[in-house]
C-alpha cells in the first residue's frame, strides 16, 4: 500500500500550473518585469520564466484554466497582488484556497486525490478575497 500525502500531488502538479497561470496574468497580460514578478509571487527570476515559457507547470494548467470559478479566483488574486504588493503571509494562505479549489476541478474532471484541511474546512466556511487580505 502506497501512502499519498494530501498536499505531495498539489506541489508536484497543481502548485506549479497555478505559478505559471498566475505569472502569465502578471507578465503576459499586466506587463510586469520577470523579476517584479518573481518578487510578488516569492520565487525566482528564473522560474517565472520557465512558466512563461511553458517549461513548468503545464500538466494541468489547460484543465485549470477552462474553469471560470477557478480562473476568477486567479484573477482576483492577481488583481490584489498588483496593488497590494506582496505580503507573504496572506499570499501562502490564498495559495492554499487555490489549491483546494483547484482540486475541486481537477475531482470533477475524473482525477481521484486525497482531501487536505483546507478543503474539509472550505465545505463550512465560503472564503473570499476580501477577507484573506
Amino acid at each position: 500500500m502506497q501512502l499519498t500525502l494530501p498536499c505531495e500531488y498539489s506541489v508536484k502538479e497543481i502548485l506549479p500550473a497555478v505559478r505559471a497561470l498566475i505569472a502569465e496574468k502578471l507578465v503576459v497580460e499586466n506587463n510586469v518585469s520577470i523579476y517584479r514578478t518573481a518578487e510578488l509571487m516569492g520565487i525566482t527570476p528564473a522560474a517565472v520564466e520557465n512558466y512563461i515559457k511553458k517549461r513548468r507547470g503545464n500538466a494541468i494548467k489547460d484543465v485549470l484554466r477552462n474553469d471560470k470559478k477557478f480562473m476568477e479566483l486567479v484573477d482576483n488574486f492577481t488583481k490584489v497582488v498588483l496593488s497590494q504588493g506582496k505580503k507573504a503571509d496572506s499570499v501562502s494562505s490564498y495559495y492554499c484556497m487555490l489549491c483546494a479549489e483547484g482540486k475541486r476541478v481537477l475531482s470533477k474532471q475524473g482525477y481521484q486525490m486525497s482531501h487536505c484541511i483546507v478543503e474539509t474546512l472550505s465545505s463550512a466556511y465560503n472564503f473570499s478575497l476580501e477577507k484573506t487580505f
